[in-house]
């Protein structure tokens, strides 16, 4: 985790040219992989079945984890790269930007120290921005709908799309792969995969354009 950290850290996406064929690059290969996933179950015999629907089950939610942290970094990557002043963020992204600081505010009782923060909050807005990636967005290594509505937010995007998804993400999607993961048994139809499947993918697909949308739309700025 701290390689993958620290390569990410290092890793520039300069335009929105860029940052699309990152993404594009990122959810291609997740496809692929699902679509073979969803080919062996298909063809499955009944002794195979619910083994496939098993792994399947692991892939998706990996793959459900893996695509939305990575987008949302990618997005967090591009968007610090402009190198923008705290006045010239969307507020969503100034107060990522003053998270500790916020933090460290309201957890302080030093009315002097607090001051401080008041004075760089009246003052110092026209600074460079600065966040720290790695804790920027955070799955839990559990990715719930309460988690993936947090995530969203951080970046700007609206929960709306996916609030009628909830009991899926949640009960289909994180609770079936943590009862694998924990060595239970499931029952799960081939019927249940496929639609938990088409449902996912389509997921990732929504936050793919979407955060195609934010970098072309400049929805990074403040538009006061």
């Amino acid at each position: 985790m701290k390689k993958l950290l620290a390569f990410r850290n290092k890793m520039k996406i300069r335009t929105t040219e860029e940052l699309y064929n990152k993404l594009s690059e990122d959810l291609s290969w997740r496809k692929k992989e699902l679509t073979l996933f969803k080919s062996r179950i298909d063809t499955a015999d009944e002794k195979r079945l619910n083994s496939e629907i098993r792994a399947g089950i692991v892939m998706l939610y990996s793959h459900w984890e893996g695509f939305i942290k990575n987008a949302t970094s990618y997005y967090l990557i591009y968007v610090k790269q402009l190198k923008l002043n705290y006045s010239d963020l969307a507020p969503c992204l100034l107060t990522l930007s003053l998270k500790s600081k916020l933090l460290e505010f309201n957890n302080n009782y030093n009315h002097e120290e607090n001051l401080k923060f008041v004075d760089f909050f009246q003052n110092n807005l026209n600074q460079r921005a600065f966040w720290n990636l790695e804790k920027a967005v955070d799955t839990k290594s559990n990715l719930n709908s309460e988690v993936l509505q947090n995530i969203l937010s951080v970046v700007g995007i609206s929960f709306h799309d996916f609030e009628l998804k909830s009991n899926l993400i949640d009960e289909k999607l994180v609770k079936n792969r943590n009862t694998i993961a924990h060595g239970n048994y499931l029952s799960f139809t081939k019927n249940d995969y496929k639609n938990l499947h088409a449902e996912i993918v389509g997921m990732v697909n929504n936050i793919f354009n979407q955060i195609t949308n934010l970098a072309v739309l400049k929805k990074y700025k403040n538009s006061a």
